[in-house]
């Protein structure tokens, strides 16, 4: 007679004695719901660090442009139309300063394709009639 499992013989054998195909597969399941998880990682974290990177590069041109601007002479108003640098478009506004003006801001306005989509960041800063001062000669 033939043995199965452990010794037994196969009149012998109960439902505790091996793994059954259904164990098999939710194991299986398992394994490759974790594996995907491991292997997903190395992904997300590279489509991270793009956006850090595009993000960081817009606000290195925003801080550019706002500087830009706070150089500029108050009686001269500047409105740009998009200007392209790389993949980004940056808008520069800034109002002619007026004694009566009580918000006298400029603002710069980056905008690029991102990973996720479009994105827009928008920096603003206040002026001083005397704010163009500061630049160097």
């Amino acid at each position: 007679m033939k043995k199965h499992c452990h010794g037994r013989r196969h009149s012998q054998v109960n439902a505790s004695c091996g793994f059954a195909l259904a164990e098999t597969i939710i194991a299986l399941l398992i394994l490759s719901i974790a594996l995907l998880a491991i292997a997903i990682i190395p992904i997300m974290s590279s489509k991270m660090a793009i956006q850090t990177t595009q993000r960081e590069r817009a606000m290195v041109l925003a801080y550019r442009g706002l500087d830009y601007l706070e150089s500029v002479g108050p009686l001269i108003a500047v409105m740009s139309p998009d200007i392209q640098s790389g993949d980004f478009l940056i808008t520069y506004i800034k109002p002619a300063y007026t004694a009566a003006s009580a918000d006298y801001s400029s603002r710069v306005i980056v905008n690029w394709s991102g990973v996720p989509g479009e994105k827009q960041l928008v920096l603003e800063r206040k002026l001083s009639r005397d704010s163009h001062q500061t630049r160097k000669e």
